[in-house]
């Protein structure tokens, strides 16, 4: 109302009346316009996937107004950067991965979910044809504001595809958040990693450490339904399941003992309130220790060896201030692997180290799905069969070893939004469900260490590839997984048709300059990533074989090179 159509009333009646303008202007320029400024060098969003794009179209209104009036361009230029979070996080069918407060959903399954103006807004004013041609991809030539699409569509740009993008991007500090996909097409796997440098509340879910995976289907799903009386802004459910961390693929630290410090508020094992989810009014207030709207840091991101088309994508943050005292230490890495196979497209491994304040505080690493999973020993099976889904996730547990792992499946009738052993449920009607594009993922994993322990690691990693077709053999294993250890590292390899896979990443989450030693197995040559490394130049040895040298960048503090069978060294050279 303010950066449209107040300010736009006030310029209109000025001369005879400017306090409607000068009220609006100095409140854009006061409070709106800083933390705009401050948040746009992310390049993406914090109010989710309906939200986010809704709330940002109205400021992109005084991008045009400001330069009309001959102030030029008001914002931050990175602003222009902002809409590639949503091409980034939107499917091979049109919607985008869920995240945050959803009201999208209420489009028809198959038509593609809008962006509203300001994909437009920002692509004409910017010349940009990518963003252009996303635009026209989901809106079509209608954006529900004709008026505004005649008065700013710049003509003169001509729209172009996302193919030729790189299939990885890094969506930076105050949101520290990846995207990682391996293609553009309608085979692709899309998937998603966070680690929440702030959490800007209202919208935003207490969702820091999560991770999203779709292949023909979603797999690895946000849970809950921002829909109905029953699901409504404030509602029981979503107070106490879907805006909290237990509705997320992160991480639960269970203190029985544990009282958020707000009405209406359960004990779910979840991440703290930051300032008790209310809204920060201005930079100041976001930014101040005191009110806790800061959550994680990065530790190391990157991607590569190729910048288009990467081999790997690597996420690491410290996810600790997220949560109560109760916890010392909250360490999540991410590392997704594009496989370049028909067979088994994409793997992501997700290892944590988690400290907790007392050893019985339990802790859970969860796995949402749509579908019943199939659990058996340390594996467990999650298809997509719903709306006409052909995906399938195998999970893997490494960590904990399968002595001390509970590992148990939540979900079905009366138990869809289960929070130790109560429901919250959203009961959306099956008429409303088949008339709109609303998920409802009603099942979880949970995988939690048996005994009592202040530290505890836990390593998953998750292979997708299609669900067989009747008649077809199931691949009900996809390649083989092994656990894969040093020192330092813990990690696991994937034994491929043709060459495996090797992720090695650090206990701690942290960088050392030490060396690392390990074995490539018999049988095939490896893709190594080591994670965990300090920046400069590293050499990898096997034996009198030649070497291989690794430019290790600060950000991502990580090496990756191609090594046979064989004993290997991989050490840092001194600095010159």
């Amino acid at each position: 109302m303010i950066m449209r159509d107040i300010l736009s009333a006030g310029i209109a009646i000025y001369d005879d009346f400017p306090e409607m303008y000068n009220l609006a202007a100095a409140r854009f320029f006061r409070e709106h316009l800083p933390v705009r400024n401050w948040l746009y060098a992310g390049h993406a969003y914090h109010q989710g996937d309906s939200y986010g794009a809704h709330r940002f179209s109205w400021e992109t209104f005084p991008l045009f107004i400001f330069d009309r009036l001959g102030a030029g361009n008001v914002y931050n230029p990175e602003q222009r950067e902002v809409p590639y979070y949503w091409i980034y996080t939107t499917r091979p069918d049109g919607q985008r991965l869920r995240n945050g407060d959803g009201f999208a959903s209420s489009a028809k399954r198959g038509e593609p979910w809008s962006e509203y103006m300001g994909t437009l807004i920002i692509a004409s004013y910017y010349k940009d044809p990518v963003l252009l041609g996303h635009n026209l991809t989901q809106t079509g030539r209608r954006t529900g504001d004709d008026i505004f699409d005649l008065l700013w569509h710049d003509i003169e740009t001509q729209p172009r595809p996302a193919d030729d993008l790189p299939l990885s991007r890094y969506f930076g500090f105050p949101f520290g958040w990846m995207a990682a996909r391996t293609g553009w097409g309608k085979d692709a796997v899309v998937a998603q990693m966070k680690v929440n440098e702030y959490n800007f509340a209202n919208h935003q879910h207490l969702d820091a450490g999560e991770f999203q995976i779709y292949y023909k289907g979603s797999l690895a799903a946000d849970s809950g339904v921002y829909s109905g009386a029953s699901g409504a802004y404030g509602s029981e459910h979503c107070m106490n399941y879907y805006w909290r961390t237990i509705a997320h693929n992160s991480l639960l630290v269970h203190d029985p003992d544990e009282i958020f410090a707000k009405a209406g508020y359960g004990d779910d094992g979840d991440q703290r309130l930051p300032n008790g989810r209310s809204e920060p009014r201005n930079l100041q207030m976001l930014i101040d220790p005191q009110k806790g709207y800061r959550t994680g840091k990065v530790l190391a991101h990157g991607f590569g060896p190729d910048p288009r088309t990467p081999d790997y994508t690597l996420l690491s943050g410290d996810i600790t201030d997220a949560y109560s005292k109760k916890v010392q230490s909250v360490i999540r890495s991410f590392v997704f692997l594009n496989l370049r196979n028909t067979q088994v497209p994409a793997a992501m491994i997700v290892c944590d180290r988690v400290v907790s304040s007392n050893p019985a505080f339990r802790k859970y690493w969860l796995l949402h799905s749509m579908d019943e999973p199939q659990l058996a020993g340390a594996s467990a099976i999650v298809d997509s069969t719903q709306f006409g889904g052909q995906g399938r996730l195998l999970l893997n547990v490494l960590w904990p070893s399968p002595d001390n792992l509970t590992l148990s499946k939540i979900g079905g009738p009366g138990k869809e939004y289960t929070v130790f052993g109560k429901n919250y449920p959203n009961d959306v009607p099956a008429d409303r469900v088949a008339r709109s594009s609303i998920e409802l993922a009603a099942w979880r994993i949970e995988v939690s260490p048996k005994a009592p322990a202040t530290e505890d690691l836990l390593l998953n990693v998750m292979q997708v590839m299609d669900r067989p077709k009747p008649g077809q053999p199931a691949n009900s294993t996809g390649w083989p997984v092994k656990r894969f250890q040093t020192a330092a590292h813990i990690g696991c390899v994937l034994e491929g048709p043709e060459a495996s896979w090797i992720v090695l990443l650090r206990r701690d989450g942290l960088q050392s300059a030490d060396a690392v030693e390990f074995a490539v197995p018999e049988g095939r040559p490896a893709h190594v990533l080591v994670a965990g490394l300090d920046p400069g130049r590293w050499t990898a040895r096997s034996g009198d074989g030649p070497a291989r040298q690794c430019d290790v960048a600060a950000d991502s503090g990580a090496a990756w090179f191609d090594a046979p069978a064989g004993k290997w060294t991989l050490a840092r050279q001194p600095a010159r």
